[in-house]
């Protein structure tokens, strides 16, 4: 008998990313899971180049700025814990001066701008379909900065509002990455338990359903890989989970890139992603006493 329900990787892909694809992951923090490890294994990849974005209408607000080659000006950034912050943009982003922010977000831009033409694959990860927005402008924010909750409020977006946020970002990218052969879609399996189980399970079907209209539009270019299934219903199990009882552990997300790795990689590029990986942890390997 078999007691779990394995997922298989998803046939007819095989060869469709090698190490010299160049590849951007854009969205949640499980945008960041997958991307480490191709960034690891030597793959030509961007890493949520736009910062961690989580619902499709933020992930779509910050293409809108990089597309339009809109840059930002000092007079678009906050003050907060003696940083300057923007609302389109993580933390991490943020510099002591408005100027030193906008010079830092705009120098990372202009770079990614240069490396549009020759991006061939996307992967988009959605972690939300919920939003906040700033009251005082109705703006969504993608971070809201740890700032005191009633400056936003906080809505559900629609499956049709999320259908034309993830098409238009899609749009959008093809304008100015003609190279771009695929968009692969998929929902991260982090749970916002934050919201109420029950309010994070509906998050997820808008946005599995928004996915689905989406790839039917385009089904050619336009595909779904199943990362919030793998961990729903593959790795059903708590033991799957960091002790945050939320984040998938290390050994979840290294089985569902398992998972990615046979579904878009061919033996040889897997057989280079295992050797690239393997010298650099030998690189990074200090030897006691040294």
């Amino acid at each position: 008998m078999q007691f779990r329900t394995e997922i298989a990787p998803l046939p007819g892909l095989t060869g469709a990313i090698t190490h010299s694809t160049p590849v951007w992951t854009i969205g949640s923090c499980f945008a960041d899971n997958i991307g480490d490890r191709m960034l690891a294994q030597g793959f030509d990849v961007e890493v949520n180049p736009l910062g961690t974005l989580y619902n499709p209408l933020s992930i779509l607000n910050s293409v809108v700025r990089l597309v339009d080659e809109k840059n930002y000006t000092p007079a678009e950034f906050f003050e907060h814990e003696r940083k300057y912050r923007n609302y389109d943009f993580h933390s991490l982003f943020a510099r002591s001066t408005p100027d030193d922010s906008a010079r830092f977000i705009n120098e990372r831009l202009d770079a990614l701008r240069q490396a549009l033409p020759s991006l061939d694959t996307v992967i988009l990860t959605f972690g939300s379909a919920r939003c906040f927005r700033l009251k005082a402008t109705g703006q969504p924010v993608a971070n809201c900065h740890k700032q005191h909750p009633d400056l936003f409020e906080l809505t559900d977006l629609s499956v049709d509002t999320c259908v034309e946020a993830i098409s238009e970002t899609i749009s959008l990218l093809r304008r100015v990455a003609p190279g771009l052969r695929r968009v692969i879609l998929t929902v991260s399996p982090i749970r916002h338990k934050a919201y109420g189980l029950h309010t994070d399970r509906l998050s997820k079907s808008t946005l599995l359903l928004a996915c689905d209209k989406v790839i039917a539009t385009d089904p050619d270019a336009t595909l779904y890989f199943p990362s919030y299934e793998i961990m729903m219903d593959d790795l059903r199990d708590y033991r799957f989970y960091a002790a945050d009882m939320v984040h998938p552990s290390e050994v979840a997300v290294d089985y569902i890139y398992d998972i990615f790795s046979r579904t878009f990689y061919n033996e040889a590029t897997m057989r280079q992603a295992a050797a690239n990986l393997k010298t650099l942890k030998r690189s990074l390997h200090r030897p006691s006493g040294n």
